[in-house]
């Protein structure tokens, strides 16, 4: 069942509180949830936004359904109509960056949005990025918060099942919705969910919260290491610079790491290892020259492409002057 303190320990009560309102499970136990926090004088200000992506017949049905159910809670709604242009990178990426384009724009500063993402999705995304291909950071899984618009993003349910979820709308008799697309296994989401979850569940019950604390553990060593990382090398890299002379007195595994990092820190989508292994040839391995440039890009273009060139620029760093600068920028 739903341990309201646990929702409440992740919310500043003195702010805005915005709830991403899909009308699904999910959605619907987070909003409830919280229209029992604001009852009880632990929430301020609620608010709901519902996206219609208009894609499917149903899309006004749903819409519909989230003002009712605003209407019984006494909740603020606020509705946008996005309209999808699916491309190359598929309709599930495409419908994802049009809700955070309106997240973005709507969150001011200090407020919080809650999703309703739970450890199943967490299990879902652990599993997706490992059949794709992913490094270590790929296994944290959805963040807890992270910075959206001017506010910050809230996962508060991260350690909840989503029968926990269902179980929780169900014994308070709150209505919900089903997308019917949810049930179709063509989309790689889809599959992991409806093929492969209900097969690891009969073999291993409570799977996904496993997996959830697993992306949890990795999360919080990642942590550690990153903290022990920037005290060490973080001074070699400056205004998005590395100075070449500096890049070849660390090990190969350093360096690669002082790209990963440097390239993180720009918010720049992370290469794919084939990438990173051009950058090390062209930067690390080699004397690069002004022709040296590596470019790529991100399939679904959540993120920017990146972008290391090599400069014969002049630098000082820490009162020594370096020339011969490796650049990271987004492209």
């Amino acid at each position: 069942m739903l341990d309201l303190n646990i929702i409440s320990n992740y919310i500043d009560k003195q702010q805005v509180v915005y709830v991403a309102f899909s009308g699904g499970i999910d959605s619907v136990a987070l909003l409830y949830a919280c229209s029992v926090l604001k009852k009880d004088g632990r929430l301020n200000e609620l608010k709901a936004i519902h996206v219609n992506h208009n894609l499917s017949i149903n899309a006004k049905l749903w819409e519909d359904h989230c003002i009712n159910i605003c209407k019984k809670l006494n909740i603020e709604l606020t509705i946008h109509n996005i309209f999808i242009e699916t491309n190359k990178d598929g309709l599930e990426s495409a419908a994802r960056k049009g809700r955070y384009d309106v997240f973005n724009k709507v969150v001011k500063h200090n407020e919080q949005l809650l999703l309703g993402h739970h450890a199943d999705d967490v299990a879902e995304t652990i599993l997706f990025r490992l059949f794709r291909g992913t490094g270590i950071d790929g296994l944290q899984g959805p963040k807890l918060k992270r910075k959206i618009g001017e506010g910050t993003l809230i996962r508060p349910l991260l350690k909840f099942s989503k029968k926990e979820l269902l179980d929780f709308i169900t014994t308070n008799k709150i209505d919900y919705i089903e997308d019917e697309s949810n049930k179709e296994s063509n989309q790689d989401r889809n599959y992991i969910r409806n093929k492969i979850m209900p097969l690891i569940h009969e073999r291993w019950q409570n799977s996904e919260k496993r997996i959830q604390l697993t992306s949890e553990l990795i999360q919080e060593k990642l942590e550690i290491f990153n903290s022990l990382f920037i005290e060490k090398y973080a001074t070699i890299l400056v205004n998005n610079q590395i100075p070449l002379i500096e890049l070849k007195k660390l090990k190969e595994n350093e360096a690669k790491e002082l790209f990963r990092y440097a390239i993180n820190l720009n918010n720049i989508a992370m290469p794919s290892k084939k990438v990173l292994d051009e950058i090390m040839k062209t930067f690390y391995k080699s004397n690069p020259s002004k022709s040296s440039i590596v470019k790529w890009s991100r399939s679904d273009k959540e993120q920017k492409g990146g972008l290391i060139c090599f400069e014969l620029d002049f630098i000082q760093i820490n009162g020594i002057e370096y020339s011969g600068m490796i650049k990271i920028c987004q492209s």
